[in-house]
This record gives structure tokens, C-alpha cells and sequence, in this order.
């Protein structure tokens, strides 16, 4: 009980001064809305009266456009349709008057020339009749020309329809043929008109000018028809002042009086007007006149706007009614409690020196406004400033610019009650700069914040320690970011702990917070993932670096790589392995230009086929292999009279028949066998794994025969042949020897004709010094001999045997040639074969046995 009357002692005063002022607040609240609804249907009923006054105007304007298209009817006798659709359309019709859907003409035709006017508007129109024909009646008024605004297509589908046959349409234009007026129809159905949209149609009389025609009676035996605009009023309505009337107003509308079968609109499709105790406000009453009808028009507010405003008016001064009761019952309420946090605070002043004074840390007290009611003697020293002089100052004018937004957030913190702590940069009074460690105790007294205890401590020296290792460590990631290769660091788990940014790039990674703590098994990569585990494991496991590990890959756009990856164990202090680092390289290029410089340096650019250097190694290979194992054979072959194709061709003949020559070989052969050009029209083939001579000599057979068909070069048809010498490898053979007893045998072919193959000799080859075989000329030098009889000249061209040469040798008429005859030229010999002298035939090269000794080839060229 006592504690009862305790709490209401205490809060009585400010709940009794809340409620008196909760009381006014809702008086005030009712007063302000009612007088607001009035307020607003005042200026509904302006606006009605506005929007009345433009509704007449607008109709007047359908009046008076469709007066306008009869007085041009009336103006000539013949309009034709496209000064009808021209008029239409230069006037802006559907442009200026909004609301309006069509414009038509109704010529008037007599009952007895229906058909005479069906045949002539065929002319205009194909196919035109008057719809509706009806019994009895002294002429029909069928549309002939229209213009619908919202659908072009729709005059076309009424065009013939008598508009008379409608009985809404025939007492308007009656009244208008009357009055010579335009006049309005009563609201009835569009035709043919699916959506059934209520319409107004306004006709106006269209007569003949006629000399003398000057009485009422004259100027309407002179009606030639009607002209007419149609207006569908719900679009009229509800779009009226781009639809603002329809949302402010429920509108209703009523022909000449307030009826259920007057209505022309009806907004929420509830007649107000036919009730007799309406809950809507009416805001204007006005009546239209409109084309010799009139039209009343009720503007309703609508409630639901009316009535969300008068209440937001009397909202607002409850709310402030509100907000002062609440005013003056914090205030006494308060008022206590701001006398009993004054007497805490002079408490809190007297023991802090006795607590703090000698603390080793800065420790001082804030009130809520950040001003110091108490420092202790580390703080005044890490500011510069006396104790004395820094209370009721703020501590913000020591607070660095850049910090104090930050500062002002945190004790905002604790205000609201919470522990803070956080890192600030200080400036003192003599303008050094320190770094403060900050915890911000909030300290209440009944319930109520008092004072901010604050413990600071200077972190100056740790910050910068800081500072130089993440420069360090900053430097080094600039330095791993700006290197092509990518580089990573994984923790004993395989877990990456670090990347560059070459790396985050190749794994379509944003930033490096996306990398950290994933494993291959979460990348791009992660089809390899198991691999490269198995990899780190290894290096991790055994301490050792694994490097320059090449192998293949993807990129990310789907195209093949190569990538060179090393990796090196990561050790703590105490030598323990604790990771893996790794350096990743794209090395595609490289090894593109590795395989360049191979093919370059291994492969003769005109065939694509292995070049000496190449054969020489690859020869060797196989020689070491054939040791342990028989079945080397070694083919030496060139082209027959190849200088001969060159000298009358030309070297680009020379070089397609090369081509085109090492193409047929290899066509012949496995793909374990090796060809390669030595240099001009010289070819070897090393072949393994032959069984005996007869498989080598199966395949000379096949080379010899594949230069049967002609080389089709362009415009040239060309007979190719080849010399093929063959060796087998038999124990004791070096590379050397195989290839000397190859080239014998091949020399041997040219001999025994050309065009064929031999087979080497068993044993080491015997013959000549140096190279072991017949001499060869790399250079031959070009001298000829010249023999004339009876009037007709041969010339032929002798070269060295071993080297056949193409002649520029001509022979002209086609006398007989004398016998066989040699003869010598500086030191050579030379023989002249006889030849049949006749038609040209292609030019022969044979080897034989000079008198004086040796062999020369000889080339004969005959014409």
C-alpha cells in the first residue's frame, strides 16, 4: 500500500496534466475536421461551376463544327469524297473537338430513285446499297460518306444504312429540317457496334442554294440531306479535362427532367438524383443547353476524397495538442528527476579523483552535451592541458577533422545506452599527434543517463607498427598485381589464403574477399580440383618444390592454353610446412613460338616436310633402335630432269611440282614413316619395321608407279618421274653408311634408266673417294656444243652424271643425225647420241661411258 501511494505521488501530477491535454487535443481534433469538410465543399462547388461552364462551351463547339460541314455541303452540289476526308482532316476535327468519334454526310434520295442513286454512288463506291429500305416512305437518308476517329474501318461497315430507319435519328432530323438548326438526338445504341456504347448524335440540315429560294417554305423543299457528328457521351464524361472531372465529381446527367429514362451518365451507376434521402453532398446543380436539348447535370463529391482530407486537417492539431500534452507532462514528471542527476553528479565529482586520479590509462568524464566534468592527470597530459582548463570545454577540438563525424556517431552510441569502443586520432595543444584506444561507459542515475565515463589509451606506437607492415604488405600486393603470372598462397587445407590479381581475373572473381577460404573445388576449375589437391598435398607432405609443371588447359572463353605452374612449400619459424605457394603462368605463347622455331628449324617451308637437320637426328634414332631390333630401310629419291621443268618453267612451276611431288609420296605412306626434303629435288624415307628386302622393294614399286599420272600445274601438263635408291640397315651400319649406300643405289636407278628403283648392295658401299659414290655437281657450268648438218642444227647440253639439269638446248628443221660422236671442251667429255630430227618430242637424259673416261649425263632437246 505505502508503495502505491508512492507511484502515484510521483506520476499522478504528469498523468493528470497528460489527459487534460489528450481532451483539448480531441476537441480540437472534431472542431478542425468539420471545418475543413466545409472548406472543401466550397471550393468543389467552384470548381463544378468551372467545369459546367466548360462543358457548355464544349458542346457549343460540336454545334458549330457540325453547322460548319453543313454550310460547306450547302456551298457546293457536288462534294466528292476526298474533299470530304480532306476537309476533315485540314480542319482537325478529331484534334480539336475531344469527344467527338465521326463526322458523316447523309444525302437525301427519294423513294422513287433509289436505285438511280445506288448505281451512281456504285461509281464512288463498288457495291454500294441503301441498307434498311423500308415501305411507305418518301425518301431514305443513307450515309455516303464518314470519318470515324477511333476506327477508320468503321464508316466503311455502316456506309449504305439509312440513318432515318432509326427512330431516335428520324426525330431529330425531322426537328432540324424544322427548325433549320443543328438538333440533338435522344442517348440511344450505336449501330452495329459490339460494346453497345451509349451515343449522341447531333444533325444538321444541308440545302440546295437556289436563286429565288428565299422562304421557309422554299428553303426546305430545297433539303438535300444531313450532315452529322456523333459523340459517345461515357467517353465524353469520363475523359472530360483529361479525366480530373470524373475523379473529383460523381456526375450525373439528365435529359430535359430528372428521370430513370432520362439518363444520359451516370458515373457509379447510381442515380442519386432519383433518390429521395441521397448520404452523397451535392455540390452544383446546372442545366445545358445543347443542340435544342438540355441537359442536367448534378455534381456529387465523392466521399472518399472528401473525407480522408478533413480528417488529415483534424490530425494534425491532435497531433500537436498531442505533442504539448505530452510536453507538459514530460516537464513535470522531469523535473524531480533532473534535480536528483544534479546531486549525483556533484557526487560523482567528489569521488572521481580518489578513484582515477593515478590511473595509468587517460580516464575522464562527459556529460551528455560531450563536456568535460572530470579528467585525470594521464588525459590533461596526453592533451597538453591542465586539468582546470579542460572542464566544461568539449572534446572535439581535440578530435582530428577527419575523425569527428565518427566520434559524434559513437557517443550518440551511449547515449542511447550502449558500451562503446573505437579507435580516433587526437590532436594535442601543442599540435602532436597520438592514437587513442576509446571505451565509453554510459553511467545513469534514476533511470536516466547522468554522465559518459570514458577510458582512452594511447595506441600510438602500435598503430604505426601497424601502418608499416600493411604499407609492407600493400607494396607487395601492388607488386603481385602488377606481374602477368598469377600468384596464390593456400593454407595446409588447400584453402586459398591470398591471390594477385591476375588470379581473381582468371577466376572471374570481383575481389579478393570472394577467394579467401574457398578451395579448386569452388572455382572455374574444379573438374581439375582433385588434381591439384593431390599436387599441394605432394609439395606439403614432402617439402620439396614441384617446379615448372607444364600441361594443358581451358580458358574461360573456351579456348586451349598452356600453363606452367610452380609450387613451393610455406614454412612457419619453426620450419613446420603450414601451406603452399604458387606461381601459375600462361605460357601459350611461348610454346607457340617454341613449335615455331622447331618447325623453322626442323621443317622446309615449301613442303612442310622434315628438312635435313631433322632427318639427321631421326636417323640416328632409328639406327640405335634397328640394332636391337631389324627392319630399317632407308630411301634415297629425287625428280627426274627436274632442272629441266625448272630452266623451261620457271621456278614457280618448279616449286608446285615439288610440292605436288612430296604429296603423292606421302600419300603412299604409314604414318610411323618418316620423309624428308634434304634440299632442291632430293627426298630420303626412313621406314621401320620392314620384314624383309621385298617390303622395301613393294613400296619403291608404289612410289615409282604414283608418278605415272601427269602433275596437272595450272595450264601445264607435266610428266614426272623418279629415281629411288634403297638400303637396308644391316649390323655395324652407322647413319652414315646406310645414307652413302641409299644414295648409290640411287645413282644406280639413273643409270639403268631413270624412272625405277635399286636395291643397295649388301656390305659396306664400295666406290668412289669422299662421299662414296659418284660424283656430285652442286654447280654445273653451262657450256654446249654445237653440231650442224645439211642445213638443220641440234643443240644439246652435256652436264656431270649424278646431277640432272634441265637444257636450253633448241633443235630446229629435221635432217638425220650423224652417228654417235664425242668429243672434249676444256678438259670435259662429252657424246652426242644420234636423234631422229622431226617433230619436237621432250628432251632425253641419259648417263653413258665417255671415251675418254667417266660418265656424263646427257640432255637432248629436239625439235
Amino acid at each position: 500500500m505505502e508503495r502505491i501511494k508512492k507511484t502515484l505521488g510521483r506520476h499522478g501530477l504528469p498523468a493528470g496534466v497528460f489527459v487534460i491535454g489528450l481532451a483539448l487535443s480531441a476537441y480540437a481534433y472534431v472542431d478542425r475536421a468539420q471545418r475543413s469538410e466545409a472548406e472543401q465543399l466550397s471550393e468543389l462547388q467552384e470548381v463544378a461551376k468551372n467545369y459546367a461552364s466548360l462543358l457548355r462551351h464544349r458542346l457549343d463547339l460540336y454545334v458549330s463544327a457540325s453547322r460548319a460541314l453543313a454550310a460547306f455541303f450547302s456551298a457546293s452540289n457536288d462534294v466528292q469524297p476526298a474533299e470530304f476526308d480532306h476537309y476533315i482532316n485540314a480542319s482537325r476535327m478529331f484534334e480539336k473537338l475531344e469527344g467527338i468519334s465521326s463526322f458523316g454526310y447523309l444525302p437525301k434520295v427519294p423513294a422513287a430513285q433509289a436505285d438511280r442513286f445506288e448505281a451512281e454512288a456504285s461509281l464512288l463506291f463498288p457495291r454500294y446499297r441503301i441498307l434498311n429500305r423500308r415501305a411507305g416512305v418518301d425518301a431514305y437518308f443513307p450515309l455516303l460518306y464518314g470519318q470515324h476517329g477511333g476506327d477508320p474501318a468503321r464508316a466503311g461497315r455502316l456506309r449504305g444504312f439509312d440513318f432515318s430507319a432509326v427512330p431516335e435519328r428520324r426525330a431529330a432530323m425531322r426537328e432540324a429540317e424544322a427548325r433549320d438548326e443543328p438538333v440533338a438526338t435522344r442517348l440511344h445504341m450505336a449501330l452495329r457496334d459490339a460494346s453497345k456504347r451509349p451515343v449522341v448524335l447531333i444533325f444538321a440540315p444541308v440545302r440546295a442554294s437556289r436563286p429565288g429560294a428565299g422562304t421557309a417554305t422554299a428553303q426546305r423543299d430545297n433539303l438535300t440531306g444531313f450532315v452529322f457528328s456523333a459523340l459517345y457521351v461515357n467517353h465524353l464524361f469520363l475523359n472530360f479535362d483529361d479525366g480530373h472531372l470524373a475523379r473529383y465529381f460523381d456526375l450525373e446527367v439528365f435529359q430535359d427532367s430528372v428521370a430513370a429514362n432520362n439518363i444520359v451518365f451516370d458515373g457509379d451507376q447510381r442515380p442519386h438524383a432519383l433518390e429521395a434521402k441521397s448520404d452523397q453532398l451535392l455540390a452544383h446543380r446546372a442545366e445545358v443547353q445543347f443542340a435544342y436539348r438540355t441537359w442536367l447535370v448534378y455534381f456529387y463529391a465523392k466521399q472518399a476524397d472528401l473525407g480522408p482530407k478533413s480528417r488529415r486537417a483534424g490530425a494534425q492539431v491532435f497531433a500537436i495538442g498531442l505533442l504539448l500534452a505530452l510536453i507538459a507532462g514530460y516537464a513535470t514528471a522531469a523535473w524531480p528527476r533532473y534535480l536528483s542527476r544534479k546531486r549525483a553528479i556533484v557526487d560523482f565529482r567528489e569521488r572521481f579523483g580518489g578513484f582515477f586520479a593515478h590511473h595509468p590509462f587517460a580516464v575522464y568524464a562527459l556529460d551528455p552535451q560531450r563536456r568535460f566534468i572530470q579528467v585525470n592527470q594521464q588525459m590533461a597530459k596526453e592533451l597538453g592541458v591542465s586539468g582546470e582548463a579542460l572542464i566544461g570545454t568539449t572534446d572535439d577540438r581535440f578530435i582530428a577533422a577527419g575523425q569527428r563525424d565518427a566520434a559524434a556517431r559513437h557517443f550518440d552510441e551511449v547515449l542511447a545506452g550502449h558500451a562503446v569502443a573505437y579507435t580516433t586520432q587526437i590532436t594535442a595543444a601543442n599540435g602532436r599527434s597520438s592514437d587513442l584506444s576509446i571505451v565509453m561507459i554510459p553511467m545513469n542515475v534514476a533511470d536516466k543517463l547522468s554522465h559518459v565515463l570514458v577510458f582512452a589509451e594511447n595506441i600510438t606506437d602500435r598503430k604505426q607498427a601497424e601502418m608499416a607492415l600493411y604499407e609492407s604488405r600493400q607494396m607487395l600486393q601492388l607488386i603481385l598485381d602488377n606481374i602477368p603470372q598469377n600468384v596464390f598462397w593456400k593454407n595446409i587445407d588447400s584453402q586459398y589464403q591470398g591471390g594477385n590479381r591476375s588470379l581473381l581475373e582468371v577466376a572471374g572473381l570481383q575481389s579478393i574477399d570472394q577467394l579467401l577460404g574457398k578451395t579448386d573445388a569452388d572455382l572455374r576449375w574444379r573438374d581439375q580440383a582433385a588434381h591439384f589437391h593431390q599436387v599441394d598435398r605432394e609439395v606439403m607432405r614432402s617439402g620439396v618444390a614441384r617446379m615448372r609443371m607444364q600441361a594443358t588447359d581451358v580458358r574461360s572463353d573456351g579456348t586451349e592454353c598452356w600453363i606452367e605452374t610452380s609450387k613451393i612449400p610455406l614454412k612457419d619459424d619453426q620450419g613446420k610446412v603450414v601451406g603452399v605457394l604458387a606461381v601459375t603462368e600462361d605460357i601459350t605463347a611461348r610454346k607457340y613460338m617454341e613449335q615455331e622455331l622447331f618447325r623453322r628449324a626442323n621443317f622446309d617451308s615449301l613442303t612442310g616436310l622434315p628438312n635435313r637437320g631433322y632427318f639427321q637426328s631421326q636417323l640416328e634414332e632409328a639406327v640405335k633402335r634397328a640394332q636391337r631390333r631389324n627392319g630399317l630401310a632407308l630411301m634415297y629419291f629425287d625428280i627426274d630432269r627436274f632442272k629441266q621443268i625448272n630452266d623451261t618453267y620457271g621456278h614457280d612451276v618448279g616449286d608446285q611440282v615439288i610440292r605436288m611431288y612430296a604429296q603423292r609420296v606421302r600419300a603412299m605412306l604409314r604414318e610411323s614413316d618418316f620423309m624428308a626434303r634434304l634440299g632442291g629435288d632430293e627426298f630420303v624415307l626412313i621406314v621401320e619395321g620392314m620384314t624383309g628386302e621385298k617390303d622395301g622393294a613393294v613400296l619403291a614399286h608404289k612410289l615409282v608407279e604414283a608418278m605415272v599420272p601427269l602433275f596437272d600445274v595450272g595450264a601445264i601438263l607435266l610428266q614426272v618421274s623418279s629415281s629411288i635408291g634403297v638400303a637396308y640397315f644391316e649390323a655395324g651400319m652407322t647413319p652414315d653408311l646406310l645414307l652413302r649406300a641409299a644414295d648409290q643405289a640411287m645413282y644406280d636407278a639413273k643409270r639403268a634408266g631413270r624412272n625405277c628403283f635399286r636395291l643397295a648392295a649388301s656390305g659396306p658401299p664400295s666406290g668412289r673417294a669422299g662421299a662414296g659414290g659418284p660424283p656430285r655437281m652442286k654447280a654445273m657450268p653451262r657450256r654446249s656444243a654445237h653440231w650442224q648438218a645439211g642445213g638443220g642444227s641440234l643443240w644439246r647440253r652435256a652436264v656431270p652424271a649424278g646431277r640432272a639439269e634441265t637444257a636450253d638446248a633448241r633443235a630446229k628443221t629435221g635432217r638425220q643425225s650423224p652417228p654417235a660422236k664425242a668429243f672434249r671442251v676444256k678438259s670435259r667429255e662429252f657424246l652426242f647420241s644420234p636423234h631422229r630430227i622431226g617433230k619436237p618430242r621432250a628432251g632425253r637424259l641419259r648417263s653413258e661411258r665417255c671415251p675418254g673416261g667417266g660418265e656424263s649425263a646427257i640432255e637432248t632437246a629436239l625439235y
